[in-house]
């Protein structure tokens, strides 16, 4: 495909088209000059290829496929070799059904537990996410097929994701939000898809500093930007953004790019840009082929990632593994019907669904009870009664609770950090009649645990994808020795928590207040105790470490330090460790987290066998943004090595002294923001965070009234009485066309009904809507009789 002389052929129009998709999953085709479309789908823990790939963006049912453990189960294995192996396998499957890019992996830090979303997201680190999302696109580029690395940047939170503004200081946005995506792009993703919110007051879509000057300018990236579904405010500003993809299509984005370049409001050069990017895309894809590919491999590799993510939390007394004679009373629903993924526009159509009864060993002596339902808390007397009657006779009790669909998903956040009633009551119930309890948790999220003290066991399996029960299995039998990390803090108290008071408030600004202490960066900076931290993992085997040794004590600066240290399986079982180094930062400049983990590397090691891991830390892992200077700088200090257990456990430390000559002196206001440094109490205060963004806080809720424009929703219109109705009548309509979906899905869509844009409801319906018809609707709110007949009889 020579792109510069089809630059030439195609006409205003079709550039302009080839900038919005053809349908949901498409870009446009061009036949005359024999461009071809390409098509993407859904990810990133599966593929989701509607079996209706054409103009609806609804959650439809989709081709079969292997669910592979979410992105919080995988980040739990600390392996990236694992990651890249999902990538691969996830690809095939692409190929196999002819998608040339994959919606995935996820990429944005989880700032809290309360995102609905969480497990569709790595980690809490953005060393973590980094390491994992880039060797899951290395995979899934391996064979040729295009990863999208999701969403830039700051959507942290569910609620009014549509409509919120994300404000967040410098610092924060680069050394914690973005640092991952940073990552990643080294590895040359197809595309990166933009998010739904505002960034420090302008929508993502068309963020010029988010898109260009951080994006494209400072990380590097050459590659195609894409709208999330929806995402677009106005297509002109976004493509002036350097948004090259708008998604799904809808034919009025094209007349709007038309009049935009007639106006002399975007330049042909900078419509040539974008199309460029999209003609080297599709061009790098047109080679693909249909290959034929058995499900079944991928299943059986699903069940080896599990195997290398479950995280072992408590095992009392070395109650774990348990024998085949052990009696054992297994309890709880979800032992019978897993759940193995999260509920939204990642969901997968499994192909072949794993549960824990069923992956039991045949020689186990095993009764089950369901002790709850699945529907809203659980809670059911009967099935409790049976349960702990089941227990009161058992050697070991094995009890599987976990969050359902309807307690975390896509499209709305949680509230609280509770099981569910009937889950929590089960666990409760089984201490009541036997000592020797073994949770096992199927979650997307931290939870918080009342009954900790009270069992022998926890085994957190996280969502195991559709292999996993087998996985599972091996486990808790001693098959498999346990080998995950937790890539997340499990908080003890909620109110403890850094962005308490800070988040998911309104349709307003979201105050990213804490920083840059994120997750462990605050916990361990504020001393205050969890319930697990970052990084927690128990093994069925113990690893020694020693000799922690670094070539020098002084890193000049530019220059390079050798790290290394033996680890040594002193116990009787095969295992593997996830070796964590952090740095113990220096503060006298800056304010700084307490410790930040800067490299990690999984290893495996026989009874009795040692190695020795090496690390290499140079000035980059000793840095931090200046805003003053607009650049990465490091401090000259004392600094510590250490090498850690977990966030809260260090086993070994040596001292480290960085020079750097080209040091220089910042009167800046992060070094004036005392509440900010852990000497004063890390209390963040309004004053000294409006002295970070340089500007006042504005409202985390706004109550919209006329005049209402597109970027109004459902909510804001309501206000009017006209709105009121209308309002009502797009509830119920909505209401008609899920009627007969799971309570979840409905949950999702009627939330996201009331928070989305109304010029996001017009691609939503499907063309039931015009826009046109919106925008003369929302001329009537305001009271514009003439506007509004203006707009009817206008063309979109």
């Amino acid at each position: 495909m020579d792109i510069e002389k089809l630059l030439g052929e195609l006409t205003i129009s079709e550039k302009c088209a080839l900038l919005v998709g053809a349908d949901a999953w498409h870009t446009i085709a061009i036949p005359r000059l024999g461009i071809p479309s390409i098509m993407m789908a859904d990810g990133p823990h599966g593929l989701r290829k509607q079996l209706e790939s054409g103009n609806s963006i609804e959650i439809q049912e989709s081709y079969q496929a292997v669910c592979f453990p979410a992105e919080v189960t995988v980040a739990s294995s600390f392996d990236p070799e694992l990651a890249f192996q999902m990538g691969e396998g996830i690809a095939k499957e692409c190929l196999n059904k002819d998608v040339q890019v994959l919606l995935g992996p996820g990429m944005n830090i989880k700032r809290s537990p309360l995102c609905g979303r969480n497990f569709e997201y790595y980690s809490e680190d953005p060393v973590v996410s980094g390491e994992m999302g880039a060797a899951f696109v290395r995979g899934l580029q391996s064979k040729n097929v295009g990863a999208c690395l999701k969403h830039f940047a700051l959507n942290s939170q569910e609620s009014y994701r549509m409509i919120s503004d994300s404000v967040a200081d410098e610092r924060a946005f680069l050394e914690i939000y973005t640092q991952a995506f940073r990552r990643a792009l080294q590895e040359n993703p197809a595309m990166v898809m933009c998010s739904y919110n505002k960034v420090n007051g302008v929508y993502a879509s068309e963020n010029p500093v988010l898109l260009d000057d951080v994006l494209r300018k400072k990380f590097g990236y050459q590659g195609v930007v894409v709208s999330d579904w929806t995402a677009v405010n106005r297509r002109p500003k976004a493509l002036k953004a350097t948004l090259d993809l708008e998604m799904p299509g809808y034919v009025y984005s094209v007349h709007q790019l038309e009049k935009a370049v007639r106006h002399g409001i975007v330049s042909v050069e900078e419509i040539d840009a974008s199309v460029r990017r999209i003609l080297a895309l599709v061009e790098s894809k047109s080679a693909n082929r249909i290959e034929d590919f058995d499900l079944a491999d991928n299943h059986a590799l699903a069940r080896r990632i599990a195997e290398g993510s479950i995280v072992l939390l408590k095992n009392d007394e070395q109650i774990l593994p348990l024998a085949p004679t052990d009696k054992v009373a297994l309890i709880g629903r979800l032992a019978r019907e897993t759940r193995y993924q999260g509920g939204g526009s990642s969901h997968i159509n499994p192909f072949q669904v794993d549960s824990l009864l069923d992956r039991m060993p045949p020689e186990a002596d095993c009764q089950y009870a369901e002790g709850y339902t699945l529907q809203g808390d659980g809670w059911d007397e009967k099935l409790l009664a049976e349960a702990q009657a089941l227990a009161t006779g058992a050697d070991k009790v094995i009890v599987v609770v976990g969050l359902t669909d309807e307690y975390e998903s896509e499209g709305y956040d949680r509230r609280h950090l509770n099981l569910p009633r009937g889950h929590q009551a089960l666990v409760e119930a089984a201490c009541a009649v036997n000592a020797n309890v073994i949770v096992v948790l199927q979650i997307g999220s931290p939870v918080l645990m009342p009954w900790k003290d009270d069992v022998k066991a926890i085994v957190n399996a996280y969502l195991l994808g559709e292999a996993g029960a087998g996985a599972l299995a091996d486990v808790l039998y001693g098959k498999v020795n346990p080998s995950g990390r937790l890539a997340e803090t499990f908080p003890a108290h909620l109110e403890e928590a850094p962005w308490w008071g800070h988040y998911a408030l309104g349709n307003g600004e979201v105050h990213y207040q804490e920083s840059v202490y994120v997750g462990y960066r605050y916990y361990s900076s504020a001393k205050i105790p969890t319930l697990f931290p970052f990084g927690y993992g128990l093994s069925y085997t113990r690893f020694e470490y020693s000799d922690l040794t670094l070539d020098r004590d002084i890193l000049r600066v530019p220059g390079a330090v050798s790290v290394s240290v033996r680890v040594r399986n002193t116990g009787d079982r095969f295992g593997k460790e996830v070796v964590q180094l952090y740095i113990e930062n220096n503060q006298d400049r800056q304010f700084k987290p307490a410790i930040e983990l800067k490299q990690f590397k999984k290893i495996a090691l026989a009874p009795g066998e040692e190695t020795i891991v090496r690390f290499q830390l140079t000035e980059a892992d000793f840095q931090y943004f200046e805003p003053a200077i607009k650049m990465f700088v490091s401090d000259s200090g004392d600094y510590t090595v250490q090498i850690r257990k977990d966030a809260e456990t260090l086993l070994l430390s040596a001292p480290l002294r960085l020079e750097n000559p080209g040091q220089k002196d910042y009167a800046m206001n992060f070094m004036k923001a005392e509440s900010y440094r852990i000497c004063g109490g890390l209390k963040f205060s309004d004053a000294d965070f409006e002295a970070l963004i340089g500007r006042k806080k504005q409202p985390v809720r706004v109550q919209k009234r006329r005049p209402f424009d597109l970027n109004s929703n459902l909510e804001d219109i309501s206000v009017t009485r006209l709105g009121a109705y209308l309002a009502q009548k797009a509830m119920a309509m909505g209401s008609t066309r899920i009627q007969g979906a799971d309570p979840v899905y409905r949950r999702m869509v009627e939330q996201s009904m009331r928070e989305t844009p109304l010029r996001s409801m017009v691609v939503f319906s499907g063309g039931v809507i015009r826009m046109q018809q919106m925008l003369a609707l929302v001329e009537l709110l305001n009271g514009h009789l003439l506007r509004a007949l203006g707009h009817l009889l206008r063309r979109d």
